[in-house]
């Protein structure tokens, strides 16, 4: 279910907030998209290091 929480809190505005809790935190500072975990999946099973 990690995909599912990921989603939550990067992709997913939240009324309440109006950002995303990742942004809410300071985690990050832009909307991620669902193209942006594919490409950090696909990645992580190509065994590449992923820059933060």
């Amino acid at each position: 279910m990690a995909p599912g929480y990921f989603a939550c809190n990067f992709i997913k505005i939240h009324r309440t907030l109006r950002v995303t809790p990742a942004m809410a935190a300071g985690v990050t500072r832009r909307l991620w998209e669902v193209v942006d975990l594919v490409a950090l999946w696909e990645a992580y099973e190509r065994g590449e290091k992923i820059a933060a």
